[in-house]
């Protein structure tokens, strides 16, 4: 076993794209399944849970699309993937000054970006703040 592979941080932006388990999320509160949803924006239901699951990324006219039919504009998208980058460079500060192996990070930043929060919320309190 590589001892580097074992100490390397994994950067948040090396992840997953984060649009996709929002474009999930709207999907499921508006009671719409995959095959609605793929239907209603002209794209196949294995591509459309590919981009849920952060596995592909929309064009920026598929984004459209899915904001359409979603009833969120694109800029919904925009905010979305900076507020999830922000929480997730703190969480990755936070996560620096304790005790959990890196090697478990992958699995924290594929939580959900509210367990994110949660996490970081969680964290700051206990002194582990990802601010400087």
């Amino acid at each position: 076993m590589e001892n580097t592979k074992q100490e390397r941080r994994v950067s948040p932006t090396e992840v997953r794209q984060r649009i996709g388990p929002a474009i999930r999320r709207l999907r499921q509160q508006q009671g719409l399944s995959l095959s609605d949803l793929a239907q209603r924006t002209d794209i196949s239901v294995s591509y459309l849970s590919r981009l849920e699951k952060g596995r592909s990324v929309p064009s920026f006219t598929l984004l459209s699309r899915l904001g359409q039919e979603l009833g969120v504009d694109i800029g919904f998208f925009v905010e979305t993937e900076r507020e999830a980058q922000s929480v997730d460079e703190m969480l990755e500060q936070s996560l620096g000054r304790t005790n959990i192996p890196s090697a478990v990070w992958p699995e924290i930043f594929g939580l959900s970006i509210e367990a994110r929060k949660a996490l970081l919320n969680f964290l700051e309190s206990q002194g582990f703040s990802g601010q400087a």
